[in-house]
């Protein structure tokens, strides 16, 4: 009888040890995500695309010359210009949701890349009803 009591006890005990794990969403974890896209300088394509083209109909490049792009712990991309002088009303407000996945802008978009490890490009991407519209971040 008291097997049967100490191995139904030890059960539970491993039961509630495997049940209670949180599980990320992903393997990676967002703070590494997060911590790296943190890190470095970053360059800022915004392109719109008609339909189902593959040519850009607007191909912008947000940090002209030696102007730059960094996600801050603030939750936003900040946006400099030559000078390295920010400009507040372009910063932009992004959460990671996932691996694949970022809030940015209000708006949802897919990443393209797959972020494991440290990555030097990432690609933003969202459907539109007019047809798509694509951010490319790269160091």
């Amino acid at each position: 009888m008291k097997k049967i009591t100490l191995f139904s006890l030890l059960s539970l005990v491993a039961l509630f040890a495997i049940v209670s794990c949180s599980k990320t969403r992903d393997g990676l974890g967002l703070d590494t995500i997060n911590n790296n896209a943190r890190t470095g300088k970053w360059k800022v394509t915004h392109q719109t695309y008609l339909g189902t083209s593959s040519e850009p109909t607007l191909n912008e490049n947000l940090t002209e010359g030696n102007g730059y792009a960094e996600f801050k712990s603030d939750n936003k991309v900040h946006y400099y210009n030559n000078d390295g002088v920010e400009n507040p009303a372009a910063a932009v407000s992004y959460s990671f949701t996932d691996t694949k996945s970022i809030m940015y802008g209000g708006q949802e978009f897919d990443i393209q890349e797959n972020l494991a490890g440290s990555f030097s490009k990432m690609t933003l991407q969202r459907q539109t009803t007019t047809g798509r519209e694509v951010y490319i971040f790269q160091r």
